[in-house]
């Protein structure tokens, strides 16, 4: 299974991640605009496009069904309303119409392959982690811990714009598998949960962890990320103790045959090997 996710911003242009299934994204992206988008979606052929944003103004007013279903559950976006909508938005309308375009016409019902579906990565997040963010912790370092606690290595990713696409991506899959369920009205776009039923009481805001925000941990550890393939271990980290340096004696020997690696050592500030600048 192939999921496709999008993060929608009308000055940054739009990010795009590709899970598979497996702990790694499978490919990290930027398109210029919903044309661009659209002629990748064809190259790469999803099973399903989860897009971080609406896929039309509401029918009327000033808050869709969606938006005000998700606000019953202490979950808050930003309303579409039926006219004057912000600049983002009108780039998520462009970019479902080219979906539809080009063969994933919007979700409205049933099963979610070969569809573009509307998700919102807040409220997959919090679905997911069965909580609202704690106090005094990052959207981005919340978001990736959810991830992290959720199987998906996110340690390359580098804004919170690629880490909204992964948990698009994320919830695409999940919906693929059939375990989601859908809030607002069909006709007007409904928005996908990467759960099968919502609590029947609003969510409360998780515990704020202890220490500093970097080092939040959502139950249930994650494998290791230094990409050693004989490494089993758990960790409440990124890497267990001690596996930094597997992982940047990986980088090294990648290094001298892609740009990828080099990217990594100079992000995480390691050397790059002896012999290279």
């Amino acid at each position: 299974m192939l999921s496709l996710g999008v993060d929608v911003s009308e000055k940054r242009g739009l990010d795009v991640v590709l899970l598979d299934g497996s702990p790694r994204p499978r490919r990290v992206a930027r398109c210029g605009g919903a044309e661009e988008l659209a002629a990748l979606a064809r190259k790469w052929k999803p099973d399903v496009v989860a897009v971080d944003g609406p896929p039309a103004p509401a029918r009327s007013g000033h808050l869709r069904a969606a938006e005000a279903a998700l606000a019953r559950k202490a979950i808050h976006a930003h309303p579409t309303a039926s006219d004057n909508n912000p600049g983002w938005m009108r780039v998520s309308f462009e970019v479902f119409r080219a979906l539809g375009a080009a063969g994933f016409p919007l979700y409205r019902r049933g099963s979610a392959a070969g569809t573009a579906i509307e998700v919102f990565p807040h409220a997959s997040a919090v679905t997911l982690a069965e909580c609202l963010p704690p106090d005094r912790v990052s959207k981005k370092e919340w978001r990736r811990s959810v991830l992290a606690a959720n199987g998906i290595q996110a340690v390359a990713l580098r804004s919170l714009d690629e880490i909204d696409a992964t948990l698009a991506a994320l919830t695409g899959l999940i919906a693929l598998r059939g375990q989601f369920t859908a809030v607002g009205d069909p006709e007007e776009g409904v928005i996908l949960l990467p759960i099968p039923v919502l609590p029947q009481t609003p969510y409360r805001r998780c515990p704020a962890p202890q220490g500093t925000a970097s080092q939040l941990r959502l139950p249930g550890q994650t494998p290791c990320a230094c990409g050693d393939p004989s490494c089993n271990e758990k960790t409440g980290g990124e890497f267990a103790t001690g596996h930094d340096a597997k992982r940047k004696s990986l980088l090294w020997k990648r290094a001298r045959s892609g740009e990828e690696a080099i990217e990594e050592l100079r992000r995480r500030g390691w050397k790059l090997p002896p012999g290279m600048r």
